[in-house]
């Protein structure tokens, strides 16, 4: 793993710019950079969230998507940022995108129904809300682990 570290960002920005060959790296490699990059992204975007920079963190978020595009949390992530800056049908259609691709994300469903219930869609936050606890309590039995 940290050898993958020696390569960093300069080595990725050669990959995707195709100045470096990708024979040069394994797969296994390349996944470990474009993981990295894509938390680096989402760290970056709840740095920005928090000072309230949302249009930068929406960017943020976008670009660890465009990375792993199957990560769940950071479309939960984007949904907020998008919701705190008016984008609201963006922000609502991110956050179901979060827990259908991740239907046991207890966390998702939660930021979903307080979404919704901002918007007074009570009877949708709800359900949004049962389906948070029941998975919270799920992964939290011995069970569930």
């Amino acid at each position: 793993m940290h050898s993958c570290r020696c390569i960093g960002w300069f080595s990725l920005a050669l990959l995707f710019l195709g100045w470096w060959p990708s024979s040069a790296l394994s797969a296994d490699k390349s996944e470990v950079l474009l993981d990295k990059a894509a938390k680096d992204y989402v760290l970056h975007g709840s740095i920005q969230a928090s000072e309230g920079r949302d249009e930068e963190a929406i960017k943020s978020f976008s670009e660890a998507i465009k990375l792993k595009p199957q990560w769940a949390e950071a479309y939960s992530l984007l949904g907020s940022a998008l919701a705190r800056a008016g984008k609201l049908t963006e922000a609502e259609a991110a956050l179901r995108k979060a827990v259908a691709l991740k239907p046991d994300y207890s966390e998702g469903y939660y930021y979903l129904g307080l979404f919704l219930k901002e918007r007074g869609r009570e009877k949708e936050a709800q359900e949004a809300f049962a389906k948070a606890k029941q998975y919270q309590q799920s992964s939290s039995s011995p069970a569930g682990r």
